[in-house]
């Protein structure tokens, strides 16, 4: 099957694209895509070829993912970069083992109103969210500083005590 290049549907997608981010050619190449003279060869249907480096620059330069001109080029659509979401960190690491042990004191204090099925389920429940606390602050060890260390030490002891 012979596979003919779109260079022209390429062009209108640069295009396109340029306008959607709102860079004019010369915005492009200071993104690190190809020359202004590259890109207006592109768009106007007269480039011909691109080397995969030429290709890999004007994709990240329009924000599209790798192997987006050779999906274009090949009859495809491009697909753009999705942004990334930036998760932020906790402030207060132990955010878990603080909670878990605020409801273990909460239960404690209701303890004797619970019929008893439902104070097994909920001993269980709390149990288990005990483990994964320790778990966590386990797995932080080796990244904390020596007050954050003591901090969590005594919040292992706190867990894993009887309630």
């Amino acid at each position: 099957m012979l596979v003919i290049m779109s260079w022209e549907t390429l062009g209108k997608q640069v295009r396109e694209r340029r306008g959607e981010l709102g860079l004019t050619q010369t915005d492009v190449t200071a993104r690190g895509g190809p020359s202004v003279e590259t890109l207006r060869a592109i768009e106007n249907n007269r480039a011909g070829r691109l080397s995969a480096l030429m290709r890999g620059a004007l994709e990240r330069a329009l924000k599209w993912e790798s192997g987006s001109v050779d999906a274009i080029l090949a009859g495809g659509v491009p697909t753009p970069v999705q942004p990334k979401v930036d998760v932020p960190l906790p402030t207060d690491r132990f955010a878990l083992a603080r909670e878990v042990l605020s409801l273990r004191a909460t239960f404690a204090a209701h303890r004797d109103g619970i019929e008893p099925a439902a104070r097994e389920a909920l001993m269980e429940q709390i149990t288990r969210s005990a483990r994964e606390a320790e778990e966590s602050i386990i797995k932080l060890m080796p990244w904390l500083d020596d007050a954050e260390r003591g901090e969590a030490i005594r919040l292992l002891g706190e867990l894993r005590a009887p309630v």
